[in-house]
């Protein structure tokens, strides 16, 4: 039995004041796991915020060596750890092993990742800008700009990725990346998956010397705790991946701060595809194939997972609609994340058959579902904005265009997307669309499905709203980092000068740019 199961993390310190205890659920059965899990209590937040705050003072001079190091310790940490890893990410979300394996790796890679963009000087954003003492009419001063990091990070752990954007998620790493301390306020729905994930990155912790309070682990069923964490004064950030509701529910709560901060909400998004009509006449076979199968996806439970398909009729519109609805029909029951997962699912989908025409209802069993697939004309979807709402899940609605004109009227009156594609066959097709098509996301795929999403330094993961509060910012990739940071000017401040009196370790980011390290 492991010691520290059920109980908080604060810092190294484990600890289980309260009273009020919770139960993981198997998703397959319903039934709730033995190990019972303390709900955080306010003496136990003031702790973690207050063993934060003293590891961030600590943790934001460690040098860049010791950070990366750490980071990639972490990974190494993981991975020697993957089988109890995996096996409570698949007993807590009825996923597959396959995909339990693949979210793994992403993990483990984006600590390996943001250490590299520590490493390589690009999070920290070095400009130099040198002095010249002989210009007229002015002087003038030498100035260099690079970024630091802002603080104790809180970061709510999501329930459709137990690692990739909860304990082990990428909100974690690049809040550690950028050099700021971390509390994690556990996702209910996975508490023996993100509490075990804890244990491994405080094992590393230690092991390469950080100081205690560089990361604490919250456990809670509730909200109380949530809002606790992000209207303290101590925490500078927050890194959220849920509902639109949550989300704002959060920023509600910031809003109410003396001191605003940032929220770094990642929230819905239907993901609409674009199928023209050359494309479908073309190649109507292959477009079904991959949209069928990104919808079935996991159930569906993807921020990318698309529910929305703009279609311009065609001769052929009807085979291809069947040869949907043959995919899904064959398609295995899947299970959902969690019961409140699948009961709202089954809320959206009864809400939104009432707007549209059911051409078929997948079936569902316990938590259990297959897709369901609707259709709708342009004129109604214009007439009703409630359609375009998310539905989380594997749930597709065509939307049909009798032309060029209908599909770009549709698009314009989209609410902002993380993703959209756009199935065409010629550029000038293409370029005809962007305009609009930008307008509305973070990232626009050409001929292919918007499940997948690449960590990579040209990565966009955030698109105007709702699907994130900040357009801005992407929460995947190494642009990632500069949500936890800011960036501060030096002004008339020598080699000699800054190397003896700025009050920074002697192997710091300061004395590494200037001695050429990262220009």
């Amino acid at each position: 039995m492991n010691p520290y199961l059920g109980k908080n993390h604060i810092g190294y310190q484990v600890s289980a004041l309260g009273n009020h205890v919770f139960f993981g659920i198997d998703p397959k059965t319903n039934q709730p796991f033995e190990t019972s899990f303390h709900q955080a209590t306010s003496e136990e937040i003031d702790l973690a915020l207050a063993k934060s705050q003293e590891a961030f003072d600590v943790y934001r001079l460690i040098s860049i060596e010791k950070r990366v190091q750490f980071l990639k310790g972490i990974s190494e940490k993981l991975k020697a750890n993957k089988d109890l890893l995996i096996q409570w990410f698949c007993a807590e979300s009825g996923l597959p092993q396959d995909r339990a394996e693949v979210e793994f790796a992403r993990s483990c890679f984006q600590f390996e990742y943001y250490a590299q963009a520590v490493e390589t000087g690009y999070a920290l954003e070095i400009k130099i800008d040198s002095a010249d003492p002989d210009r007229k009419p002015n002087p003038k001063p030498s100035l260099t700009k690079f970024n630091i990091p802002v603080g104790p990070v809180v970061v709510f752990g999501a329930s459709n990725f137990p690692f990739a954007y909860s304990t082990l998620g990428g909100d974690v790493a690049s809040a550690l990346a950028a050099g700021c301390s971390v509390i994690v306020k556990a996702h209910a729905m996975h508490p023996h998956t993100s509490s075990v994930s804890a244990q491994f990155i405080l094992e590393a912790a230690k092991e390469h010397g950080m100081p205690d309070g560089i990361l604490s682990h919250l456990l809670a069923e509730d909200f109380t705790i949530g809002q606790s964490l992000v209207q303290d004064s101590r925490v500078k950030a927050v890194g959220f991946t849920g509902s639109i509701g949550g989300g704002m529910a959060l920023q509600k709560l910031i809003n109410e701060r003396k001191e605003p901060i940032s929220l770094y909400a990642e929230m819905g998004s239907s993901n609409p595809i674009v199928a023209l009509k050359s494309a479908l006449e073309k190649r109507p076979s292959e477009i079904a194939k991959q949209i069928s199968a990104s919808v079935l996806l996991n159930a569906g439970q993807f921020c990318t997972s698309p529910g929305l398909l703009f279609i311009e009729e065609t001769a052929n519109f009807n085979s291809f609609k069947e040869e949907l609805i043959r995919a899904f029909s064959q398609s295995e029951i899947q299970c959902m994340l969690h019961p409140g997962i699948s009961k709202r699912y089954f809320e959206r989908t009864k809400e939104h058959a009432a707007l549209v025409e059911v051409l078929y209802e997948g079936k569902h069993e316990g938590n259990f579902i297959q897709p369901t697939l609707s259709e709708t004309s342009a004129a109604q979807f214009f007439s009703n904005p409630r359609i375009q709402e998310e539905i989380f899940g594997s749930y597709l609605t065509i939307i049909k265009c009798a032309n060029e004109t209908e599909l770009k009227r549709g698009l314009a009156l989209l609410e902002g997307q993380l993703t959209t594609s756009l199935y065409a066959e010629t550029m000038g097709e293409t370029d005809r669309f962007l305009p609009v098509l930008t307008a509305k996301s973070g990232r626009i795929i050409l001929n292919g499905v918007p499940t997948g999403v690449e960590v990579s330094f040209a990565q966009q993961h955030g698109g105007p709203f709702p699907s994130s509060l900040n357009s801005y910012f992407t929460s995947v990739g190494w642009d990632a980092i500069k949500r936890f940071q800011r960036p501060v000017t030096f002004q008339n401040f020598s080699e000699d000068f800054s190397s003896k009196r700025v009050d920074f370790n002697e192997n710091n980011i300061f004395l590494h740019f200037l001695n050429g390290k990262y220009h």
